[in-house]
């Protein structure tokens, strides 16, 4: 029954990952299939793109591009304008006569998002593409509604493994790095002599002076932030 449908989840990859996707294949044309391997960024950023697109109904359970995704991509189209249509078809409450989007509030919004099953802080990620989209779809949006701000949940830290634990077991018992939930955030391993790697995380979609003044801020951290027994004789072990 239609009523039993699950819903889609709406798209929470961000914005400008996906108009550089569009403007990509207007410059490099439009391939047969849109599969995982062409899509931007880390793993978990192309499983992101991927679900987004397949959420706007650009993509279709074969990979193959919609009518829709060849129209946002002619440059001879109106860009506006498609995607407007392309969100009057994917957000359902956008077409609800009792819900104006012009005068609501920022907490009806996210009650909108979880009835499709976000939550969390993907409700933060799939109103911020939202939003956006609505700006360059020219749909006029409450002044009152804004992407609420992300939870931030600190990572367990890793269990130490028992002595003689292989790497294969340890890889077969779900506690990998890669299952932690990382997502929208690019993963740098710092290997280390002797111990389990170490982590630097960043979000995904930083532009270039946003990476400069990271990387700063990163080197700086790394230079003065030290447990207080490095202070006398850092470099005692070296010669270990």
């Amino acid at each position: 029954m239609a009523g039993t449908e699950k819903k889609a989840p709406p798209p929470y990859t961000t914005y400008k990952s996906f108009t550089n996707f569009i403007n990509g294949l207007r410059d490099n044309g439009m391939p047969s299939h849109i599969t995982r391997s062409m899509l931007p960024g880390s793993n978990s950023g192309k499983a992101t793109m991927a679900a987004s697109l397949k959420s706007l109904g650009l993509v279709d359970g074969n990979d193959v591009p919609s009518k829709k995704m060849k129209q946002l991509v002619d440059s001879d189209k109106d860009y506006s304008d498609v995607l407007r249509d392309i969100l009057y078809d994917s957000y359902e409450f956008l077409t609800d006569a009792d819900f104006d989007l012009e005068n609501t509030t920022t907490d009806k919004v996210v009650e909108k998002f979880k009835e499709y099953g976000a939550s969390g802080s993907t409700v933060t990620k799939c109103m911020a593409f939202f939003l956006s989209a609505c700006q360059d779809a020219g749909i006029r949006v409450s002044s009152y509604v804004k992407a609420p701000t992300p939870v931030r949940n600190t990572p367990q830290k890793k269990k130490k493994k028992p002595k003689g634990t292989t790497q294969q077991e340890n890889s077969s018992d779900g506690n990998d790095d890669d299952d932690l939930d990382f997502e929208g955030m690019i993963k740098i391993p710092v290997p280390l002599h002797g111990m389990d790697d170490g982590l630097i995380l960043f979000p995904e979609g930083m532009n270039k002076q946003q990476w400069q003044y990271a990387l700063n801020i990163a080197t700086f951290l790394l230079q003065n932030y030290r447990p207080d027994y490095f202070e006398d004789g850092l470099n005692d072990e070296d010669g270990d």
